[in-house]
């Protein structure tokens, strides 16, 4: 939350995924976020397999001016998903295949015009909390 890539004039953590190892990790994380920061109701969702309204939540992430802010997921955002506005990656589980890491990354690459504050997306970040870039390079 204090080190990702700010929107809204630094009001606004920008929209973030965060990839974890199986559901009760995404349950844990989304437990101690709410904890952390009982100030933001529903800015942190977990989307995974569990769900039965898994295309909703994927619906409302991929909206810039809706909540969830940040998707704890484990597979449903890896691949294949197009969240322009995403601006913050966070690896919390260790990917053994170095082609799914690199499309992992992927989500953070898509373009997103006038994003931050006016300006077009030039960057995102990736917190890689399991040393998956000593295994992929």
């Amino acid at each position: 939350m204090t080190d990702g890539i700010r929107i809204n004039y630094g009001e606004t953590l920008g929209k973030a995924s965060i990839f974890a190892k199986n559901h009760d990790h995404t349950e844990n994380i989304l437990e101690i976020f709410g904890k952390e920061y009982r100030n933001l109701p529903g800015y942190a969702k977990v989307i995974d397999h569990y769900m039965t309204d898994v295309q909703i939540a994927i619906d409302e992430f991929s909206e810039s001016n809706k909540l969830p802010q940040i998707a704890i997921s484990v597979g449903m955002l890896d691949t294949g998903i197009d969240v322009p506005e995403v601006l913050n990656l966070v690896f919390f589980k260790k990917v053994m295949s170095k082609a799914k890491f690199w499309q992992m990354i992927g989500r953070g690459t898509h373009l997103c015009p006038g994003l931050l504050d006016g300006e077009d997306k030039q960057k995102f970040y990736i917190f890689d909390f399991c040393g998956n870039f000593e295994f992929s390079i």
